[in-house]
């Protein structure tokens, strides 16, 4: 039992040190050689022979996945096609269901593939701008975004070419359309009380009395927000997703190519906005961030590869697969501690699927189930404070987790993994 305590140690200094915002490589390869001494493995081999392998497997696995689907977050952003949909999605909606426009908004870009950092950082001056004329607080935006953009549009809903969505491929040979239908049951679901919630809080705020407030860096950014995509029709805009969306599910392509594909359609269509000057920004940004993220998440599925080998994983391992439960249920638990204690979704799912899905598929369970029920539970606990995104996500709307965290922690823990749990039995219905 004490080989279980090292893990759980190790795991509990990650997230100590995320959320003092240290650098996510150095924490893992930090806790790599702590669980090493603790564990009695020799260090110098645990790094070299086997976080540096788990690593290199993932981002070989995922780094052009990540550099090209940069690319056409920042193809999209840049061309002003983001914002023209956002905005035109949130002028059907009007000042009353504002929250609800900017919600719909944002799942349907991370649907269409694009990062959700890229999405935030697009959508939050227009949220601004949505806000002010609703006037509603601006505390409330961070759970806004983080409700649309960190959930179910990337996990649930079947055919978006998001990494959470991808990622089981590899393991389990499942396709981006695995198990359809509980998909758009749970997301469906998980919107609903995302987005119900939400606007609860928005018309709470107003019995408050709470009014949206401005300082002169938000004014500039409102400013600023009025000018993007004014020149952009949201249809044309939308194209480029739905070209992606087609050749994955409709003609089964390739994730790269589909993702290439509507890169080289957004600047195609919106070239009078972007012109060759905009190419280098486009490629050196989208490859720059697409290259830190899939490293970062690298290195935390390099730690989980020694986790694996360490000697308290396979006492873990077995406790978990032999507790009086349906295999589904210790599956889904499984996953989402990982990715809670990881602070990262894809990272978590990775950790879970090289370690049990040969055991599960063994046990019976159909393997588009695990695919599905595996994408939603990592995003369960993945985004409790340490996480990168949240910290990212508050820094940009100038709030800190005192300020916003409630509304990011109910739409993106709380909601999240009890839609993972509904899925469970549903699955079982359903599939089994």
């Amino acid at each position: 039992m004490l080989s279980i305590f090292w893990v759980v140690l190790t795991l509990a200094l990650i997230m100590f040190l995320a959320f003092k915002r240290l650098n996510i490589a150095f924490i893992s390869i930090l806790a790599v050689i702590i669980l090493a001494i603790l564990d009695g493995m020799p260090v110098i081999s645990t790094l070299t022979d086997v976080m540096m392998p788990g690593m290199a497997a993932y981002v070989q696995s995922y780094f052009l996945l990540f550099t090209i689907s940069a690319c056409f977050g920042k193809a999209m952003e840049m061309s002003g096609s983001a914002a023209s949909i956002a905005k035109g999605l949130i002028k059907i909606f009007g000042n009353r269901f504002a929250i609800i426009g900017i919600m719909v908004a944002g799942s349907l870009l991370v649907w269409g593939g694009i990062s959700s950092l890229v999405i935030a950082f697009t959508v939050y001056p227009i949220a601004l701008a949505v806000f002010e004329k609703a006037d509603l607080p601006r505390y409330l935006i961070p759970g806004v975004i983080a409700g649309s953009c960190f959930t179910f549009a990337a996990s649930a809903f079947p055919g978006t070419p998001q990494a959470m969505n991808v990622i089981p491929q590899a393991y389990l040979g499942t396709d981006v359309m695995a198990a359809s239908a509980l998909g758009v049951i749970t997301g469906v679901i998980g919107f609903v009380l995302a987005y119900g919630y939400m606007f609860l809080e928005g018309e709470k705020a107003r019995k408050k009395g709470q009014h949206f407030e401005a300082n002169e860096d938000v004014q500039k950014l409102l400013d600023d927000a009025a000018k993007v995509g004014e020149n952009v029709n949201p249809v044309i805009a939308i194209v480029p997703i739905a070209l992606v969306i087609v050749m994955l599910v409709g003609f089964k392509a390739n994730v790269l190519l589909s993702v290439a594909a509507g890169t080289v359609l957004c600047i195609i269509l919106q070239w009078k906005n972007l012109r060759f000057e905009s190419l280098k920004p486009i490629i050196e940004t989208g490859i720059s961030n697409g290259a830190n993220a899939v490293i970062t998440t690298g290195a935390i599925v390099g730690y989980g590869s020694v986790v694996k080998a360490s000697s308290g994983f396979s006492v873990l391992s077995e406790k978990l697969t032999k507790m009086k439960a349906s295999p589904l249920i210790t599956f889904a638990l499984t996953t989402t501690i990982i990715a809670g204690v990881a602070g990262s979704g894809s990272g978590g799912l990775v950790i879970a699927l090289q370690a049990f899905a040969k055991e599960y598929l063994a046990l019976g369970i159909p393997a588009e189930v695990l695919h599905r029920v595996g994408a939603l539970a990592a995003i369960g606990l993945d985004s409790l404070p340490h996480n990168g995104a949240v910290v990212v996500l508050l820094g940009l709307c100038g709030m800190t987790h005192k300020d916003s965290y409630k509304q990011i922690f109910v739409t993106t823990v709380v909601i999240t993994v009890l839609v993972a749990i509904i899925s469970v039995p549903l699955a079982q219905i359903m599939y089994m």
